[in-house]
């Protein structure tokens, strides 16, 4: 199993960008007889191609999958996308309470031809061209291996560029604590708020002062979001709330959040949530509407990503005056992207 990880870990990335649609002409008999007694029920929507490999993109019981054979006619592995929410409860809770910054990219269960089955988890840090990481798991939510960068390291540094105050020993208290909680759905930590004076850059104030500054009726409070950004919390001429997020590396405006109002609130998303929430008490803290800035573009794609909308869900503790808060992403579809550890920044709520 471990040697056979190694080479998914190397191949994998690789075969993503080399790849091409061919016709099932063109597949050699071998290939297609180790389909078939691959799976008994099958229906092959495209073929491709990659050096080494024929890949069957197909439909089994539902369910959209890819399968990897060798140019020897060998099954090696399919893979098949699945939501965070269909995967187990100890794999999820891993992930929240050990990667904040980060989200989930994708999802993949994967069937090997020695007959381990596990999950693969595609993870990547908030921000621009960061790098994918990859955690494996077993069918019980149980971490197996893992390429991304050590946990106690990350939390330490997000810890602390989040909420400089905070000691190594507070660090390491909460780390551990978070190591123990595994519940039906992944379980928010309770917020501690702090705040902290800001002062964005000469070229970022400019920035926002030409774009917004006619529309200003109150504020803007600055704050340093994840030692990336510069973000301006404002009202506009409407009495909405704003948000515009300024990158620090060269102090160009990235994005523009909306707060909603209640009455605004997205459907889709409130559907979701009543189904997740199903049978608890818990409201709507805040919902934004991040929109990127017209003229940016993603390094990566040279694309304009789309809007998304971050959720802020709060929830009161039983027997206590503290109060939990769950915070998701949605993408322009409505559809769950993943959780978010931690608040954004200092002035998100608390």
């Amino acid at each position: 199993m471990k040697k056979i990880f190694l080479m998914l870990l190397m191949v994998l990335p690789l075969v993503a960008g080399a790849q091409t649609k061919i016709k099932e002409t063109a597949v050699p008999r071998s290939v297609l007889l180790a389909l078939e007694k691959t799976y008994d029920s099958y229906k092959v929507r495209t073929w491709y191609q990659a050096p080494g490999q024929y890949i069957a993109e197909l439909v089994i019981d539902g369910q959209n999958g890819r399968s990897y054979f060798t140019a020897g006619g060998d099954w090696q592995y399919s893979t098949f996308p699945v939501k965070a929410e269909e995967c187990p409860t100890l794999m999820n809770t891993y992930f929240v309470n050990n990667y904040p910054g980060y989200r989930i990219k994708n999802i993949d269960y994967v069937e090997e031809m020695n007959g381990d089955n596990y999950y693969r988890m595609m993870i990547i840090k908030k921000g621009i061209a960061e790098q994918d990481c990859e955690l494996v798991f077993d069918t019980r939510g149980k971490l197996m291996k893992s390429n991304a960068p050590d946990p106690d390291a990350v939390k330490r540094d997000y810890y602390t560029r989040n909420s400089p105050d905070m000691s190594e020993e507070k660090i390491s208290e909460q780390s551990g604590t978070e190591k123990s909680r595994e519940r039906k759905r992944p379980a928010p930590r309770v917020d501690q708020p702090q705040i902290e004076q800001f002062t964005p850059s000469e070229a970022i104030a400019a920035h926002f002062e030409k774009s917004m500054g006619k529309r200003v009726t109150a504020g803007p409070e600055w704050v340093e979001r994840n030692g990336e950004y510069a973000v301006a919390y404002f009202s506009n001429a409407q009495d909405v709330k704003m948000e515009a997020v300024y990158r620090l590396s060269d102090d160009q405006p990235i994005m523009t959040g909306k707060v909603l109002d209640k009455d605004r609130y997205n459907n889709g998303i409130l559907k979701y949530l009543e189904e997740k929430f199903s049978g608890e008490r818990y409201k709507i803290a805040k919902m934004v509407v991040y929109e990127y800035n017209s003229k940016f573009r993603d390094p990566v794609t040279g694309k304009k990503p789309k809007p998304y909308t971050y959720v802020v869900v709060s929830q009161k503790i039983k027997g206590t005056r503290d109060t939990k808060y769950t915070r998701m992403e949605f993408n322009n579809n409505s559809q769950f992207i993943g959780l978010i550890a931690q608040p954004l920044d200092e002035k998100d709520v608390q």
